[in-house]
């Protein structure tokens, strides 16, 4: 068995949605003053990796605590769009086989714009998909969708168009990925884990995929 961690650490001052809340991530307590260690944390629900819930967007989605457990564990196909830089996801770009995304429970798409992460090229010019492509994705049976980029939306979206049709369809949305090359094009079990709070419209996610090879 082989893991690799899909997400992205929580450090001080990380790049956020434009408009969001930078987080905090300070010392707290420390060995030499209080002989053991705290980190004193404040951040966005939506910072760094994340998960959105449908009641992100949707004023009658669910949050993520009204969601089974089941939601966040299941089977992962990548979708390699990494050619779809600067315009839309279409559907013929999403070259997975219909019988793997049968059976997958989310869907995550490379896109290759996490080489950008830290950087203020990562704001602008990733790939989204197309409202007909979000459309046929909805449609799947899945549980979720992935991208390794900072929004299902363009940065300049007012409407969050791609955001509404899937959450829409109840799914959650995962962004912020990274290390989606190194996981091959096999399914593979992934586990989506955002932190547990009430009325949840989103919360930062440690995500594992979990390769047998």
């Amino acid at each position: 068995m082989r893991v690799i961690d899909l997400s992205w650490p929580m450090t001080d001052g990380m790049a956020v949605f434009p408009g969001d809340v930078t987080p905090s991530v300070k010392t707290g307590a420390t060995i030499e003053e209080n002989g053991f260690r705290t980190t004193l944390l404040s951040l966005s629900s939506h910072a760094g990796t994340h998960m959105d819930a449908p009641a992100h967007m949707m004023a009658s989605g669910k949050y993520l605590d009204e969601m089974p457990n089941e939601t966040f564990f299941g089977t992962a196909v990548v979708a390699d769009v990494r050619g779809c830089a600067g315009r839309r996801i279409e559907l013929a770009d999403i070259k997975v086989s219909s019988n793997e995304v049968a059976c997958a429970s989310f869907l995550l798409f490379l896109t290759g714009w996490s080489r950008n992460w830290g950087k203020d090229e990562y704001l602008e010019g990733f790939p989204t998909l197309s409202p007909l492509a979000a459309e046929w994705v909805s449609e799947q049976g899945l549980k979720g969708v992935g991208f390794d980029s900072i929004s299902a939306d363009p940065v300049s979206s007012v409407r969050c168009d791609i955001h509404k049709i899937l959450l829409g369809k109840g799914l959650v949305i995962i962004e912020n990925l990274r290390n989606l090359e190194q996981t091959g094009y096999m399914p593979f079990c992934l586990a989506a884990l955002p932190i547990s709070i009430l009325r949840q419209d989103g919360g930062p996610a440690r995500v594992m995929a979990v390769l047998d090879r």
